[in-house]
Protein backbone atom coordinates (compact mmCIF):
# COMPACT_ATOMS: atom_id res chain seq x y z
CA UNK A 1 0.00 0.00 0.00
CA UNK A 2 1.31 3.45 -0.94
CA UNK A 3 0.17 6.46 1.09
CA UNK A 4 0.87 10.16 0.93
CA UNK A 5 3.02 10.85 3.97
CA UNK A 6 1.20 12.50 6.91
CA UNK A 7 3.21 15.74 7.01
CA UNK A 8 0.63 18.35 7.98
CA UNK A 9 -0.85 18.23 11.47
CA UNK A 10 -2.22 20.45 14.21
CA UNK A 11 -1.55 20.10 17.92
CA UNK A 12 -3.98 20.71 20.74
CA UNK A 13 -2.04 20.22 23.94
CA UNK A 14 -0.92 16.59 23.88
CA UNK A 15 -3.29 15.71 21.00
CA UNK A 16 -1.74 15.68 17.52
CA UNK A 17 -4.28 15.42 14.70
CA UNK A 18 -2.93 14.77 11.21
CA UNK A 19 -4.68 16.12 8.16
CA UNK A 20 -6.08 13.70 5.60
CA UNK A 21 -3.64 11.12 4.23
CA UNK A 22 -4.62 9.58 0.90
CA UNK A 23 -4.18 6.06 -0.38
CA UNK A 24 -2.19 6.44 -3.60
CA UNK A 25 -2.10 2.72 -4.42
CA UNK A 26 -3.99 0.00 -2.59
CA UNK A 27 -1.33 -2.57 -3.46
CA UNK A 28 2.08 -1.09 -4.25
CA UNK A 29 3.76 -4.54 -4.20
CA UNK A 30 7.23 -4.02 -2.73
CA UNK A 31 7.74 -0.59 -4.26
CA UNK A 32 9.86 1.36 -1.80
CA UNK A 33 8.10 4.67 -2.32
CA UNK A 34 9.71 8.09 -2.74
CA UNK A 35 9.89 11.45 -1.01
CA UNK A 36 6.53 12.47 0.40
CA UNK A 37 5.07 8.95 0.39
CA UNK A 38 4.99 5.93 2.68
CA UNK A 39 5.02 2.41 1.24
CA UNK A 40 3.75 -0.46 3.39
CA UNK A 41 5.68 -3.61 2.49
CA UNK A 42 4.23 -7.13 2.49
CA UNK A 43 6.31 -8.21 5.49
CA UNK A 44 5.06 -5.17 7.42
CA UNK A 45 1.46 -6.03 6.53
CA UNK A 46 1.88 -9.54 7.88
CA UNK A 47 3.67 -8.37 11.02
CA UNK A 48 1.01 -5.78 11.85
CA UNK A 49 -1.83 -8.16 11.01
CA UNK A 50 -0.63 -10.67 13.59
CA UNK A 51 -0.65 -7.90 16.21
CA UNK A 52 -4.13 -6.64 15.30
CA UNK A 53 -7.56 -7.98 16.17
CA UNK A 54 -10.42 -6.77 13.97
CA UNK A 55 -13.70 -6.29 15.86
CA UNK A 56 -16.95 -6.51 13.88
CA UNK A 57 -20.04 -5.33 15.81
CA UNK A 58 -23.16 -6.89 14.27
CA UNK A 59 -26.89 -6.65 14.86
CA UNK A 60 -29.28 -8.64 12.66
CA UNK A 61 -27.21 -7.95 9.58
CA UNK A 62 -27.98 -9.42 6.18
CA UNK A 63 -26.24 -12.79 6.19
CA UNK A 64 -24.51 -12.42 2.83
CA UNK A 65 -23.27 -8.94 3.75
CA UNK A 66 -21.75 -10.22 7.01
CA UNK A 67 -20.13 -13.14 5.20
CA UNK A 68 -18.54 -10.70 2.72
CA UNK A 69 -17.14 -8.57 5.56
CA UNK A 70 -15.62 -11.54 7.39
CA UNK A 71 -14.16 -12.99 4.19
CA UNK A 72 -12.28 -9.75 3.43
CA UNK A 73 -10.40 -9.33 6.72
CA UNK A 74 -6.75 -10.41 6.27
CA UNK A 75 -6.14 -13.96 7.45
CA UNK A 76 -3.45 -13.15 10.01
CA UNK A 77 -5.70 -10.87 12.08
CA UNK A 78 -8.00 -12.40 14.66
CA UNK A 79 -11.67 -11.60 13.95
CA UNK A 80 -13.84 -10.80 16.96
CA UNK A 81 -17.56 -10.73 16.17
CA UNK A 82 -19.57 -8.96 18.88
CA UNK A 83 -23.20 -9.74 18.19
CA UNK A 84 -26.25 -7.94 19.50
CA UNK A 85 -28.51 -9.95 17.18
CA UNK A 86 -31.90 -11.35 18.12
CA UNK A 87 -32.30 -14.65 19.94
CA UNK A 88 -36.13 -14.76 19.56
CA UNK A 89 -38.34 -15.53 17.71
CA UNK A 90 -35.50 -16.57 15.37
CA UNK A 91 -32.11 -17.22 16.92
CA UNK A 92 -30.14 -15.08 14.50
CA UNK A 93 -27.03 -15.39 16.67
CA UNK A 94 -26.97 -19.19 16.17
CA UNK A 95 -26.76 -18.60 12.40
CA UNK A 96 -23.83 -16.21 12.93
CA UNK A 97 -22.06 -18.83 15.04
CA UNK A 98 -22.49 -21.40 12.28
CA UNK A 99 -21.13 -18.91 9.75
CA UNK A 100 -18.05 -18.39 11.92
CA UNK A 101 -17.66 -22.14 12.32
CA UNK A 102 -17.96 -22.64 8.56
CA UNK A 103 -15.38 -19.96 7.77
CA UNK A 104 -12.96 -21.43 10.30
CA UNK A 105 -13.48 -24.93 8.93
CA UNK A 106 -12.71 -23.77 5.39
CA UNK A 107 -9.85 -21.37 6.13
CA UNK A 108 -8.50 -22.26 9.62
CA UNK A 109 -8.50 -18.55 10.45
CA UNK A 110 -9.03 -17.39 14.03
CA UNK A 111 -12.54 -16.17 14.95
CA UNK A 112 -13.99 -15.35 18.34
CA UNK A 113 -17.75 -14.83 18.30
CA UNK A 114 -19.64 -13.70 21.38
CA UNK A 115 -22.99 -12.21 22.25
CA UNK A 116 -23.20 -8.74 23.75
CA UNK A 117 -26.09 -9.73 26.02
CA UNK A 118 -24.57 -12.96 27.30
CA UNK A 119 -25.39 -13.25 31.05
CA UNK A 120 -21.79 -14.36 31.65
CA UNK A 121 -20.70 -10.76 31.01
CA UNK A 122 -22.77 -9.71 33.98
CA UNK A 123 -20.97 -12.16 36.22
CA UNK A 124 -17.50 -10.97 35.23
CA UNK A 125 -18.25 -7.23 35.11
CA UNK A 126 -20.45 -6.75 38.16
CA UNK A 127 -17.52 -6.33 40.55
CA UNK A 128 -15.46 -4.09 38.23
CA UNK A 129 -15.47 -0.40 37.29
CA UNK A 130 -17.67 -1.37 34.35
CA UNK A 131 -20.60 -2.48 36.49
CA UNK A 132 -22.52 0.58 35.23
CA UNK A 133 -22.45 -1.00 31.78
CA UNK A 134 -24.97 -3.56 33.03
CA UNK A 135 -28.72 -2.99 32.90
CA UNK A 136 -31.32 -3.89 35.50
CA UNK A 137 -31.16 -7.53 34.36
CA UNK A 138 -27.41 -7.71 34.88
CA UNK A 139 -26.43 -7.88 31.21
CA UNK A 140 -24.55 -5.30 29.11
CA UNK A 141 -26.71 -2.44 27.86
CA UNK A 142 -27.74 -2.33 24.24
CA UNK A 143 -25.66 -0.03 22.10
CA UNK A 144 -22.82 0.08 19.63
CA UNK A 145 -20.37 1.66 22.06
CA UNK A 146 -20.99 -1.05 24.63
CA UNK A 147 -20.31 -3.76 22.05
CA UNK A 148 -17.13 -2.04 20.87
CA UNK A 149 -15.80 -1.82 24.43
CA UNK A 150 -16.46 -5.53 24.99
CA UNK A 151 -14.57 -6.20 21.75
CA UNK A 152 -11.62 -4.15 23.02
CA UNK A 153 -11.57 -6.11 26.27
CA UNK A 154 -11.52 -9.37 24.34
CA UNK A 155 -8.80 -8.22 21.93
CA UNK A 156 -6.43 -6.88 24.56
CA UNK A 157 -7.23 -9.69 26.96
CA UNK A 158 -6.10 -12.17 24.31
CA UNK A 159 -2.81 -10.33 23.86
CA UNK A 160 -3.35 -8.16 20.77
CA UNK A 161 -1.56 -4.81 20.58
CA UNK A 162 -4.02 -3.09 18.24
CA UNK A 163 -7.80 -3.10 17.84
CA UNK A 164 -9.48 -2.27 14.53
CA UNK A 165 -13.22 -1.79 14.04
CA UNK A 166 -15.14 -2.53 10.87
CA UNK A 167 -18.91 -2.14 10.56
CA UNK A 168 -20.83 -5.24 9.54
CA UNK A 169 -23.15 -3.47 7.07
CA UNK A 170 -20.49 -2.89 4.42
CA UNK A 171 -21.60 -4.22 1.02
CA UNK A 172 -18.10 -3.99 -0.54
CA UNK A 173 -15.63 -6.63 0.71
CA UNK A 174 -12.81 -4.81 -1.08
CA UNK A 175 -13.27 -1.78 1.17
CA UNK A 176 -13.04 -3.99 4.26
CA UNK A 177 -9.72 -5.38 3.04
CA UNK A 178 -8.44 -1.87 2.29
CA UNK A 179 -9.49 -0.58 5.73
CA UNK A 180 -7.50 -3.36 7.38
CA UNK A 181 -4.38 -2.48 5.41
CA UNK A 182 -4.87 1.20 6.31
CA UNK A 183 -4.87 0.27 9.98
CA UNK A 184 -1.63 -1.68 9.53
CA UNK A 185 -0.05 1.25 7.68
CA UNK A 186 -1.06 3.78 10.33
CA UNK A 187 0.39 1.74 13.16
CA UNK A 188 3.58 1.15 11.16
CA UNK A 189 4.06 4.93 10.86
CA UNK A 190 3.07 5.78 14.44
CA UNK A 191 5.81 6.87 16.83
CA UNK A 192 3.64 7.19 19.96
CA UNK A 193 2.31 4.13 21.77
CA UNK A 194 -0.93 6.09 22.05
CA UNK A 195 -2.12 6.09 18.45
CA UNK A 196 -5.36 6.03 16.52
CA UNK A 197 -6.23 5.58 12.83
CA UNK A 198 -9.57 6.93 11.60
CA UNK A 199 -10.82 6.28 8.08
CA UNK A 200 -12.51 8.80 5.83
CA UNK A 201 -14.28 7.17 2.91
CA UNK A 202 -14.10 8.97 -0.47
CA UNK A 203 -17.80 8.37 -1.16
CA UNK A 204 -20.66 6.92 0.84
CA UNK A 205 -23.54 5.26 -0.95
CA UNK A 206 -26.77 3.92 0.47
CA UNK A 207 -28.77 1.32 -1.38
CA UNK A 208 -32.28 2.66 -1.71
CA UNK A 209 -35.26 1.15 -3.45
CA UNK A 210 -34.80 2.92 -6.76
CA UNK A 211 -31.33 4.44 -6.96
CA UNK A 212 -27.97 4.95 -5.35
CA UNK A 213 -26.29 8.29 -4.81
CA UNK A 214 -22.61 8.56 -3.87
CA UNK A 215 -22.10 11.29 -1.26
CA UNK A 216 -18.76 12.92 -0.52
CA UNK A 217 -19.89 13.63 3.05
CA UNK A 218 -22.14 11.68 5.39
CA UNK A 219 -25.21 13.39 6.81
CA UNK A 220 -24.14 12.88 10.43
CA UNK A 221 -20.37 13.24 10.11
CA UNK A 222 -20.78 16.48 8.14
CA UNK A 223 -22.56 18.05 11.13
CA UNK A 224 -20.32 16.63 13.87
CA UNK A 225 -17.11 17.53 12.02
CA UNK A 226 -18.27 21.12 11.55
CA UNK A 227 -19.23 21.60 15.20
CA UNK A 228 -16.04 20.02 16.57
CA UNK A 229 -13.93 22.18 14.26
CA UNK A 230 -15.95 25.24 15.24
CA UNK A 231 -15.41 24.49 18.94
CA UNK A 232 -11.65 24.23 18.43
CA UNK A 233 -11.67 27.40 16.34
CA UNK A 234 -13.53 29.35 19.03
CA UNK A 235 -11.28 28.11 21.85
CA UNK A 236 -8.01 28.77 20.01
CA UNK A 237 -9.28 31.79 18.05
CA UNK A 238 -7.77 30.33 14.91
CA UNK A 239 -10.09 28.75 12.35
CA UNK A 240 -9.53 25.06 11.64
CA UNK A 241 -11.09 22.27 9.61
CA UNK A 242 -8.67 19.57 10.77
CA UNK A 243 -11.28 17.08 11.99
CA UNK A 244 -12.79 15.07 9.11
CA UNK A 245 -13.61 11.76 10.84
CA UNK A 246 -15.71 12.57 13.91
CA UNK A 247 -18.19 9.75 13.24
CA UNK A 248 -15.73 7.26 11.80
CA UNK A 249 -17.11 3.79 12.54
CA UNK A 250 -14.05 2.38 10.80
CA UNK A 251 -11.20 3.26 13.09
CA UNK A 252 -8.46 1.53 15.06
CA UNK A 253 -6.44 2.27 18.18
CA UNK A 254 -3.53 0.88 20.11
CA UNK A 255 -4.21 -1.25 23.16
CA UNK A 256 -2.25 1.26 25.25
CA UNK A 257 -4.66 4.01 24.22
CA UNK A 258 -7.86 1.95 24.48
CA UNK A 259 -7.62 1.65 28.24
CA UNK A 260 -6.55 5.24 28.87
CA UNK A 261 -9.86 6.51 27.47
CA UNK A 262 -13.38 6.68 28.75
CA UNK A 263 -15.92 5.22 26.31
CA UNK A 264 -19.40 6.40 25.41
CA UNK A 265 -22.36 4.13 24.88
CA UNK A 266 -24.43 3.81 21.73
CA UNK A 267 -23.68 5.82 18.60
CA UNK A 268 -21.88 8.52 20.60
CA UNK A 269 -18.81 6.29 20.86
CA UNK A 270 -16.83 7.60 17.85
CA UNK A 271 -17.07 11.39 18.42
CA UNK A 272 -16.69 10.96 22.18
CA UNK A 273 -13.20 9.48 21.70
CA UNK A 274 -12.06 12.77 20.19
CA UNK A 275 -13.98 14.89 22.68
CA UNK A 276 -12.53 13.01 25.65
CA UNK A 277 -8.95 13.32 24.40
CA UNK A 278 -9.40 17.04 23.71
CA UNK A 279 -11.07 17.62 27.08
CA UNK A 280 -8.36 15.88 29.09
CA UNK A 281 -5.18 16.36 27.03
CA UNK A 282 -5.87 19.83 25.65
CA UNK A 283 -8.17 21.75 27.98
CA UNK A 284 -7.33 19.55 30.95
CA UNK A 285 -3.54 19.82 30.87
CA UNK A 286 -3.42 22.45 33.62
CA UNK A 287 -5.70 20.28 35.75
CA UNK A 288 -3.40 17.27 35.25
CA UNK A 289 -6.22 15.22 33.69
CA UNK A 290 -4.16 13.85 30.79
CA UNK A 291 -2.80 10.31 31.19
CA UNK A 292 -1.15 10.23 27.76
CA UNK A 293 1.96 12.22 28.67
CA UNK A 294 4.70 12.78 27.78
CA UNK A 295 4.35 11.41 24.24
CA UNK A 296 0.72 12.39 23.77
CA UNK A 297 -1.69 10.81 21.30
CA UNK A 298 -1.27 10.76 17.51
CA UNK A 299 -4.39 10.60 15.36
CA UNK A 300 -4.13 9.72 11.67
CA UNK A 301 -7.01 10.33 9.27
CA UNK A 302 -6.76 8.31 6.06
CA UNK A 303 -8.95 8.61 2.98
CA UNK A 304 -9.58 5.21 1.43
CA UNK A 305 -10.12 4.43 -2.26
CA UNK A 306 -13.14 2.12 -1.99
CA UNK A 307 -16.55 3.73 -1.43
CA UNK A 308 -18.52 2.75 1.65
CA UNK A 309 -21.81 1.22 0.48
CA UNK A 310 -24.42 0.21 3.01
CA UNK A 311 -28.17 -0.05 3.51
CA UNK A 312 -30.33 3.07 3.65
CA UNK A 313 -31.51 4.15 7.11
CA UNK A 314 -34.45 6.41 7.84
CA UNK A 315 -34.37 10.11 8.70
CA UNK A 316 -35.40 9.40 12.31
CA UNK A 317 -32.26 7.31 12.81
CA UNK A 318 -30.09 10.06 11.30
CA UNK A 319 -31.58 12.76 13.53
CA UNK A 320 -31.05 10.60 16.62
CA UNK A 321 -27.40 10.03 15.65
CA UNK A 322 -26.89 13.77 15.11
CA UNK A 323 -28.35 14.55 18.53
CA UNK A 324 -26.24 11.95 20.34
CA UNK A 325 -23.10 13.01 18.52
CA UNK A 326 -23.64 16.69 19.34
CA UNK A 327 -24.42 15.78 22.96
CA UNK A 328 -20.82 14.64 23.36
CA UNK A 329 -19.74 18.24 22.67
CA UNK A 330 -22.66 19.99 24.38
CA UNK A 331 -21.96 18.35 27.75
CA UNK A 332 -18.18 18.75 27.53
CA UNK A 333 -15.56 21.37 28.34
CA UNK A 334 -15.42 22.15 24.62
CA UNK A 335 -18.80 23.86 24.86
CA UNK A 336 -18.79 27.67 24.89
CA UNK A 337 -21.70 30.09 24.50
CA UNK A 338 -20.97 30.32 20.76
CA UNK A 339 -20.80 26.52 20.38
CA UNK A 340 -23.95 26.06 22.46
CA UNK A 341 -25.86 28.47 20.21
CA UNK A 342 -24.69 26.65 17.09
CA UNK A 343 -25.65 23.22 18.42
CA UNK A 344 -29.10 24.42 19.47
CA UNK A 345 -29.67 26.03 16.06
CA UNK A 346 -28.66 22.84 14.24
CA UNK A 347 -31.01 20.76 16.37
CA UNK A 348 -33.83 23.24 15.81
CA UNK A 349 -33.26 23.01 12.05
CA UNK A 350 -33.63 19.24 12.34
CA UNK A 351 -36.88 19.68 14.26
CA UNK A 352 -35.44 18.27 17.47
CA UNK A 353 -37.66 19.42 20.36
CA UNK A 354 -36.67 17.08 23.20
CA UNK A 355 -33.95 17.75 25.78
CA UNK A 356 -30.56 16.77 24.42
CA UNK A 357 -29.83 13.29 25.81
CA UNK A 358 -26.92 12.83 28.16
CA UNK A 359 -24.64 10.05 27.01
CA UNK A 360 -23.63 7.06 29.08
CA UNK A 361 -19.91 6.98 29.81
CA UNK A 362 -17.85 3.97 30.87
CA UNK A 363 -14.42 4.07 32.47
CA UNK A 364 -12.26 0.98 31.76
CA UNK A 365 -9.06 2.59 32.99
CA UNK A 366 -7.26 0.26 35.37
CA UNK A 367 -9.29 -2.88 34.61
CA UNK A 368 -7.46 -6.12 33.77
CA UNK A 369 -8.67 -7.33 30.36
CA UNK A 370 -6.71 -10.59 30.60
CA UNK A 371 -8.50 -11.64 33.78
CA UNK A 372 -11.90 -10.49 32.52
CA UNK A 373 -11.77 -12.34 29.20
CA UNK A 374 -10.25 -15.44 30.78
CA UNK A 375 -13.04 -15.62 33.33
CA UNK A 376 -15.67 -14.82 30.70
CA UNK A 377 -14.55 -17.60 28.37
CA UNK A 378 -14.51 -20.02 31.29
CA UNK A 379 -18.06 -19.16 32.36
CA UNK A 380 -19.88 -18.51 29.09
CA UNK A 381 -21.97 -21.00 27.20
CA UNK A 382 -22.64 -18.59 24.34
CA UNK A 383 -19.17 -17.64 23.05
CA UNK A 384 -17.12 -19.70 20.61
CA UNK A 385 -13.42 -19.31 20.06
CA UNK A 386 -12.28 -20.93 16.82
CA UNK A 387 -8.54 -20.64 17.26
CA UNK A 388 -6.23 -20.23 14.25
CA UNK A 389 -4.61 -23.42 13.02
Amino acid sequence: MLLSYPHRFETYGAVRIHDIVKVLEIDSANFKGFRGTYSLQYDQIEDQAYKTAIVVPVKNEDFLTLEGVLSAIPHASLVIVVSASSRKPVDVYSHEVELARSIHSATRRGILILHQHDPAWGEVLKDTKLANMLDENGIPRRGKGEGMLLGAIAAVGLGYQYIGYIDSDNYVPGSVHEYSWIYYAGFSIATSKYSMVRIKWPFKGKLAASHMYLRRRGRVSMVTNSVLNYALSVIRRVETDIIRTANSGEHALSADLAFKLKWAGGFAVEPYQLVYMLETCYLGLDDKLCELLPSGVTIYQVEARNPHIHAERGDEHIIDMVARSLATIYYSRLNTPEVKDRIEKILADYGWTKPLPRIRVYDPRGIEPEKIISRYLAETQDAYFFEPR
